[in-house]
């Protein structure tokens, strides 16, 4: 900062000078008015002039200058000038002009100079002060417009991701609700399903030896073969189906799926299998993967008319550093098994939404939307999931499912009853447990027709109060009224009859994990005479294994 004099006459300007160089204050001497109003900028401490500097000043327009200060800037000047001043007009109103001035008298006086020029000093401080606070004030107005326009751009990300985290969780109740409806409609119709298959597999029994009902009971039987497919794809897509988990040497059975898909592809198309070296066992279900493929398969069969190639692969991927981006929320070993078809594709919009239930761009009879559902719930409910690339050369689903514990881990399947495995349910003493009147006739005369003694029971409830003693095998549905199961009847039988071999039929579990632990057979609905066989046998096997062991 500095003292700017301008004194145009005498030895004025060099007295001036001297004094406040004393005062220790750096000081621009002008020799002109020009300079001298150049110099009172925001660097001028204050400025001293002369009335003959002034009167030069004032015709230059000074005061206009000045008034164009920053709002925090009042300019101190100290005006010396004698009694009859030279300034035009009025001295008073010509210096008022001026703004922050204070006028000297001369002669001058040493002192009162200095007091003057310490006063503008304070005065001229005290403005730079105000100077700096408004630039701060200026700094926080900004940074406080910065955070504000901030938060509010983060307040609308938030409004946004909160509407689509709450547009998805209608839409994870909407379809856990249509789940819940799925499951206990394929349920009563599996019971439906039930007794015309119970009912066909008697009358097969009936009319062994003149065979004349056999064509209308196969009729019969391959439409309940094909109602229960669709319970199936409901159930899988509703995940309310146990599956039975393993550990399967998945290259092995991919050839003999190979087979059976080539047929439901036909003639005009040809399936490529390319299933790379090495191929880790998965953690899956079987059966679910088989229909799961068909699915596919059927779908791939549809989108090529006028016919062409379908490709499966399979090969190992350690997620998510080797997978595509789709699976980058998965992590740890898997075996990718892709289906690539070679149509038409589809537009993002349509792949986007194929793995919705009921949702497909087939006429109408052609579908029923639930295959590709199907498939997604399987590969969720295998511990993986299921994605899709469709573009204009052709659609590729592909299965994620988990890597399984190792070879020779695949689940045995129950033993084939022995020819003579009818003649050993003679007098087996069954509790059937099942709520639906018409089922449960049908279960209790497929008991009856392999020569076994019936016990029915309406509930788990009334199923307790029965003497065990006697019992030698319990058949029972799982979704029961009052105020336990099939499940929870089969867990109090594991605690209070541990011998007590249990086969449970449903085609609707509610919670599949609420199997784990428990040392029965399951038989999904709709049984066929034979499938009783089986899992009853398999039942008494095991039971008396346990017993020996014991």
């Amino acid at each position: 900062m500095r003292v700017v004099v301008y004194a145009p006459m005498g030895r004025d300007a060099h007295v001036l000078g001297t004094l406040m160089e004393a005062l220790q204050l750096d000081t621009l001497v002008c020799r002109s008015a020009a300079e001298f109003q150049g110099a009172l900028d925001e660097q001028a401490l204050l400025a001293v002039a002369t009335e003959e500097g002034l009167a030069q000043c004032l015709g230059d327009r000074l005061a206009e200058q000045l008034a164009r200060q920053p709002p925090w800037s009042d300019l101190p000047v100290i005006a010396l000038a004698d009694q009859n001043a030279l300034l035009p007009g009025s001295a008073t109103r010509a210096l008022a002009q001026l703004g922050n001035v204070t006028l000297i008298s001369r002669p001058l006086r040493r002192e009162v100079l200095l007091l003057a020029v310490l006063s503008a000093q304070r005065t001229r401080l005290l403005q730079l002060q105000v100077r700096d606070q408004i630039g701060q004030l200026n700094a926080y107005a900004a940074e406080l417009e910065r955070r504000v326009d901030e938060r509010t751009r983060a307040l609308a990300t938030e409004v946004r991701e909160r509407r689509q985290v709450e547009a998805s969780l209608a839409e994870s109740r909407r379809l856990e609700s249509l789940g819940r409806l799925t499951g206990g409609v394929a349920h009563d119709f599996n019971n439906v399903l039930q007794v015309i298959s119970g009912a066909t597999e008697l009358m097969r029994v009936l009319d062994q030896e003149q065979g004349r009902l056999r064509r209308p009971l196969d009729g019969v039987a391959r439409a309940v073969e094909q109602g229960s497919r669709l319970t199936q794809q409901l159930l899988s897509f509703a995940r309310r189906q146990p599956m039975q988990i393993a550990s399967v040497q998945l290259g092995e059975h991919l050839a003999e799926m190979a087979q059976l898909l080539r047929h439901s592809l036909g003639k005009h198309i040809a399936l490529h299998l390319a299933v790379a070296d090495g191929l880790w066992p998965v953690r899956t279900d079987l059966a679910q993967l088989e229909m799961a493929l068909l699915n596919l398969v059927i779908n791939a069969r549809d989108a090529m008319p006028e016919g062409g190639a379908v490709t499966l692969a399979a090969r190992n991927v350690a997620l998510p550093q080797d997978g595509p981006e789709e699976l980058a929320e998965l992590h740890g070993d898997f075996v990718l098994v892709e289906l690539n078809d070679e149509g038409a594709g589809m537009p993002a919009q349509v792949a986007a939404k194929a793995f919705e239930p009921f949702f497909t761009t087939k006429a109408p009879g052609k579908g029923t939307g639930l295959g590709l559902s199907q498939v997604y719930g399987y590969a969720q409910q295998s511990g993986g999931t299921a994605f899709i690339r469709s573009g204009s050369s052709g659609t590729t689903v592909t299965l994620a499912l988990p890597r399984g514990t190792g070879p020779g881990m695949e689940a045995a399947a129950p033993p084939p009853p022995a020819p003579d495995a009818e003649a050993r349910f003679a007098g087996l003493r069954v509790l059937c447990v099942e709520d639906d009147d018409s089922v449960a006739e049908v279960a209790h005369d497929l008991f009856v027709s392999l020569g076994c003694w019936v016990c029915l029971a309406c509930s788990a409830d009334e199923a307790i109060l029965s003497d065990f003693a006697g019992i030698d095998l319990v058949f029972s549905d799982v979704r029961m009224p009052g105020t336990m199961d099939g499940i929870d009847l089969a867990h109090w039988l594991a605690r209070t009859h541990p011998a007590t071999p249990v086969v449970l039929a449903s085609g609707f579990i509610g919670d599949p994990g609420r199997l784990d632990g428990l040392d029965v057979q399951f038989l999904r609905k709709p049984y066929t005479r034979q499938s009783v066989l089986k899992a009853a046998a398999a039942a008494l096997v095991r039971s008396a294994g346990s017993g020996e062991r014991q």
